[in-house]
């Protein structure tokens, strides 16, 4: 691509220096520059851009976007911009050839079940023989292959790079999570988005928005920049039983496809019958009522699992074809997952870290206990403690309760639990602050017929302590470890294996 052609782009700019002739990728990473990349200086909360210039010129680089000018030598093209991260996502799309049109772009957002929902429909799409894509909380997958991502909705270029890395793949359909953060941050920029959908919006993230309208206006941006060309075939699919839904089918002129624990909904369930390996039921559509066998635990999971067959539906998939594949769909990592059905106890890892998300896995584990429940949850540092309280009272409606931070980064962990014990119901309940042996505890106390979940992590693979940094921690194996050696020391070998 060349640079006179991406400069051409923009109305308002000024440039210094002199510009290479062809660039062909273009990255806010430093350590990603080379000599055919465009630098984008993006200020952020912890980090300025402009503090790599050195890195960066090192490295090659010659072109470079930022909001301020700072004095480079002549033969580095420098241009200045209002907005570099809207600006870099426009480049981004030129650069890589528009990727994204040649795949079917799906966006999932929510406050709880983005993860669940845009996996199942990564999964499905498998199913179905279609090559798909994934971009989320639990990392990016072309297909089986895995890879880490570090955000829930990566950083604008990063973003742009993964779309075109799927299309160099030959996928034919691209399922990300967009979180609020994204939305607001213009992560999203540039994005031609076919299938829109909301899952729910409930109390999280207000240490990032100013309050809970905010935070739902936000997430209203996903649905409103669909755009107003009705030519194109887009689709808005949208959770009947959350009131926020009436705002976003205001916000878009393309059509609305409800799903619902009612028949006031499009798609909606009934006859609905479950057990901690799985829930059936009835799927009433505007095509007919079809039987569900479904592997997922928990009556919010036969939610997600609607959108998902929704947006099969939507791309044109019969519905009864759609239905034949979901009995072999794997569970979602780390959401309402059963860990070694084999044990005398049932360990359950979930990433509910929210009072709503909580209560349904509770509610959802409740009635398939037969001894006791005991719920682990941790309370995330540098957050929104407003919930805490909350949290503390929900993890108590279970009959024991083990406290422990979450990520506490540079707070206090101490402080954190305290927040927790705050709402505690009853005073069956104890408080670490070490996650890990907060988790031993609750396998140790555990007896044959007791049901544990662990909750706010599922299977993150880190925590985040002091100064950032991330510490090695996986709530499901330390789990499985404590409960081999409790109950099955002689067999257990390897824990990894056994997962």
């Amino acid at each position: 691509m060349k640079s006179t052609m991406l400069l051409s782009l923009l109305k308002i700019k000024t440039t210094y220096g002199n510009f290479p002739e062809n660039v062909k990728d273009i990255t806010a990473d430093s350590r990603e520059t080379h000599e055919a990349a465009v630098f984008v200086a993006v200020k952020g909360h912890q980090t300025d851009g402009l503090d790599y210039i050195e890195d960066v010129i090192k490295r090659g680089c010659r072109f470079i976007i930022a909001d301020r000018y700072v004095e480079l030598s002549s033969d580095i093209g420098f241009l200045v911009v209002k907005d570099p991260s809207k600006t870099a996502a426009l480049f981004a799309e030129y650069i890589y050839d528009f990727p994204h049109e040649s795949q079917t772009m799906i966006g999932v957002t929510g406050t709880n079940g983005k993860t669940t929902v845009s996996t199942m429909i990564h999964n499905l799409s498998m199913a179905l023989g279609t090559k798909s894509a994934y971009l989320g909380t639990n990392g990016f997958m072309i297909n089986e292959t895995h890879m880490v991502s570090a955000n829930t909705t990566p950083e604008t270029t990063r973003l742009h790079k993964r779309i075109k890395e799927a299309h160099e793949n030959d996928t034919e359909v691209f399922t990300m999570e967009v979180s609020s953060h994204g939305l607001k941050l213009g992560r999203t920029f540039g994005i031609n988005f076919d299938i829109a959908i909301f899952t729910n919006l409930t109390q999280d993230h207000l240490d990032f928005h100013n309050s809970m309208d905010e935070y739902g206006h936000i997430k209203g941006l996903l649905f409103s920049q669909l755009g107003q060309d009705v030519k194109k075939h887009k689709y808005v699919v949208l959770n009947n039983d959350d009131a926020w839904s009436e705002v976003y089918k205001d916000m878009t002129p393309f059509e609305t496809i409800s799903y619902g624990m009612d028949s006031t909904a499009d798609f909606y369930p009934t006859d609905i019958k479950g057990t901690l390996e799985g829930f059936n039921f009835t799927l009433n559509t505007p095509e007919g009522s079809f039987e569900v066998h479904s592997p997922f635990v928990g009556e919010y999971n036969i939610q997600n699992l609607m959108c998902a067959i929704i947006s099969e539906w939507l791309q044109g998939y019969e519905i009864e074809h759609i239905l034949s594949a979901v009995p072999a769909m794997k569970p979602v990592e780390g959401r309402l997952e059963v860990l070694d059905p084999t044990l005398p106890i049932d360990i359950i890892i979930d990433f509910a870290h929210t009072p709503d998300a909580l209560s349904k896995v509770i509610n959802s584990v409740k009635p398939f206990v037969t001894g006791r429940l005991i719920c682990l949850i941790g309370m995330t540092g540098e957050r929104d403690y407003s919930k805490g309280a909350e949290m503390g009272a929900i993890a108590t409606l279970a009959d024991y309760a083990v406290f422990t931070p979450d990520n506490p980064a540079n707070d206090d962990p101490e402080m954190l639990v305290r927040l927790l014990e705050e709402g505690a119901v009853h005073d069956n309940h104890v408080s670490y602050t070490d996650r890990e042996e907060g988790i031993i505890h609750a396998v140790d106390i555990a007896k044959p017929g007791d049901t544990i979940i662990l909750a706010c992590k599922g299977r993150e693979p880190y925590q985040i302590m002091e100064n950032y940094v991330k510490v090695p921690h996986r709530d499901d194996l330390i789990a499985l470890d404590a409960a081999y050696r409790k109950y099955r020391s002689e067999e257990y070998v390897d824990s990894d294996s056994t997962i």
